[in-house]
């Protein structure tokens, strides 16, 4: 029964929903259609369509935040001043801006970089151990330190000669670079290093044994091979002269009546070979005037052995060579000199590579480490400058190099003359330039580029110069009014038998 009337149910249910949907279909057909859509005639009318923005406010925050712009284009800055006057309305009111906030206390206004240190040059392979044992002697002569208020002009003109740029001193427990200090124009027991003159200026002359220039010109010739230019300026008393100022001087004073070695010596590292001039007394000077000069001086009656002399006839020689190709007249001569005193002291050469310690007047072998450092290093210096590149590497010449090296490291801590140290230790200074040429310029660089204390000036002597120059004119005058030394009659005759005497000591290298 309960099925019966679920069945008859369904079927009436149908029949309803049936009979609902065709009524509404014959409705949709044939009742009314309703409200129609308004359609605009576009041929007839010009109509704009305008876009309305929404208010800024209505705009959502976005949910991820924007990219900075990091762009590293600045716009260009406006270096042009503008005047007020003909600026145009519309530009004055560009130009107006906000002021700059002031900035924190204790922070620069305009930061400067920092100035980057220089770097020591990286030292090349080593394949010889000759090198690395002059490396080492150089190295160990660097810590034998002079101080500004006890040790002589002469001695601290010497460590420039032999370390040029590299050369420190003390001053007050501080240490400072050796020509920078000279250059402010220090005095030493009341007398200055430098005097001005009416035709530049010089160092200051001789007073004292192993205070001042024991020979003309003779720290202008350090200076020379130091490599300072010529626009370098030294404090003389009140007065500022130059490298330039001394050169003019020299010039002007030379004569035949002192020694001109360290002239020569001088004018061979800064001036050109064919170099001309007048000196104050009106005489026609040269070069070749100068090495002419230079020849007829006995090297056995020079200072040290005539070493210095033959420097400075190799060093012309060698500035003649850059600029002519070959050798004629006085120049051939000065080098058949030079390499005829070479073979003399390889000739005389000592079995532990040391050389004679009577120079070129006989052998001699010296078991004093002071004598010989200072005798084979001068020997050597001047072997340096005159010897033939091709002859560098010889057997005898390393072991006179490792001979002076050997000498420097072993005795490292017992005192040292100054003046024969440190023509040894220039010696090993040439040979390091001469043999490993690009390593020798990268440490000069370097040397010069460094950064040392700033020395402290001492006072200046006013009015110095010029009392000092007025004292030379007068001793001039007394030595023109004296008497001459009247010699004895056999002077001639011991003349000659000295003469003799050295021809026979040279006898078997001639």
């Amino acid at each position: 029964m309960n099925s019966r009337l679920t069945h008859h149910l369904w079927i009436r249910c149908s029949t309803l929903i049936v009979f609902t949907t065709a009524i509404q279909a014959a409705c949709d057909v044939h009742g009314d259609p309703g409200p129609k859509l308004l359609q605009l005639n576009l041929s007839s009318q010009s109509i704009r369509i305008q876009q309305k923005k929404k208010p800024l406010l209505q705009v959502e925050a976005p949910l991820v935040a924007r990219k900075p712009n990091l762009s590293i284009e600045a716009r260009k800055p406006n270096l042009v001043a503008e005047d007020s006057n003909n600026t145009a309305p519309h530009q004055k009111s560009k130009s107006k801006s906000t002021p700059e906030p002031k900035p924190f206390p204790g922070i620069a206004k305009t930061p400067t970089t920092p100035m980057k240190k220089p770097k020591p040059p990286k030292v090349p392979e080593i394949v010889d151990p000759l090198d690395r044992l002059v490396d080492e002697a150089i190295e160990v002569s660097h810590r034998r330190m002079l101080s500004t208020n006890v040790h002589t002009p002469w001695q601290i003109a010497h460590g420039i000669l032999a370390l040029r740029w590299e050369y420190t001193l003390y001053q007050n427990k501080k240490q400072i670079r050796a020509i920078d200090w000279i250059s402010t124009g220090p005095n030493f027991r009341g007398r200055p290093w430098f005097i001005t003159t009416p035709k530049g200026g010089k160092g200051h002359p001789f007073t004292e044994p192993y205070a001042f220039e024991g020979h003309p010109n003779q720290f202008l010739a350090f200076y020379g091979m130091a490599g300072i230019p010529l626009d370098h300026k030294f404090k003389a008393g009140e007065k500022t002269i130059t490298i330039a100022d001394m050169i003019r001087n020299a010039k002007a004073e030379v004569n035949t009546d002192e020694e001109i070695t360290w002239t020569l010596w001088a004018f061979s590292r800064y001036l050109p070979w064919n170099t001309e001039w007048v000196s104050d007394k009106g005489e026609q000077w040269s070069m070749e005037a100068l090495v002419r000069v230079q020849m007829q001086s006995e090297p056995t009656k020079s200072a040290c052995g005539g070493t210095h002399g033959l420097f400075a006839l190799a060093s012309a020689v060698n500035s003649y060579v850059k600029d002519q190709k070959h050798l004629r007249g006085t120049w051939l001569e000065a080098n058949m000199r030079v390499r005829q005193y070479i073979e003399y002291a390889r000739s005389m050469q000592n079995r532990d590579g040391s050389f004679s310690a009577n120079y070129f007047a006989g052998p001699e072998y010296s078991s004093d480490v002071n004598k010989r450092v200072s005798t084979t290093g001068h020997t050597l210096e001047f072997i340096m400058e005159g010897l033939p590149q091709n002859r560098l590497n010889e057997q005898w010449v390393r072991n006179a190099v490792t001979r002076i090296a050997r000498d420097l490291i072993d005795h490292k801590k017992q005192p040292l003359e100054p003046g024969g140290m440190y023509h040894a230790i220039d010696s090993l200074v040439i040979y390091r330039e001469r043999n490993r040429s690009q390593y020798a310029e990268e440490l000069d660089l370097y040397a010069k580029q460094r950064v040392f204390e700033k020395p402290e000036p001492s006072t200046p002597i006013p009015g110095y110069s010029e009392q000092f120059l007025i004292l030379q004119q007068q001793k001039a005058a007394q030595y023109n009014n004296q008497s001459r030394y009247q010699q004895p009659q056999n002077s001639n005759s011991n003349q000659s038998r000295s003469r003799q005497a050295r021809r026979r000591s040279f006898s078997r290298f001639r």
